[in-house]
């Protein structure tokens, strides 16, 4: 039982967002067109950041993300976006409490789901 004190001790001291909280601070990245943004990895050392969106998820069911310059690289035999440095400081965001969403739609692309089954299914995936 020790260990479990430790850990939700640990874990309060982890949190930065607060849900009931009308004051969380949250940014958007993933769009520099201009190539200028910071990592995300960076964001997350922000202490004012509470949650971070990440932009974006343009089409969907049939999965298309772009995050700018933030990614060089597809999965083999796939057009879907291999990014393991984002993928390692949204582990970082993590440990230090911040929320990571992705941003699920955009000025423009094809989204939306033709049932609320079908949007189950893909959340699941």
């Amino acid at each position: 039982m020790t260990w479990l004190a430790g850990f939700v001790s640990a874990a309060s001291v982890a949190l930065a967002f607060d849900p009931s909280s009308s004051s969380n601070f949250v940014v958007y990245w993933g769009q520099s067109s201009a190539g200028s943004q910071k990592s995300l990895g960076e964001y997350c050392q922000d202490s004012t950041v509470d949650a971070i969106a990440l932009a974006f998820l343009y089409q969907f069911p049939n999965t298309k993300l772009d995050f700018s310059s933030a990614c060089k690289s597809t999965f083999s035999g796939t057009d879907l976006l291999h990014c393991p440095d984002m993928a390692a400081d949204i582990k970082l965001c993590q440990s230090k409490g911040k929320v990571v969403l992705l941003s699920m739609g955009g000025a423009a692309g094809s989204y939306g789901f033709s049932s609320d089954a079908e949007a189950k299914t893909y959340a699941d995936t």
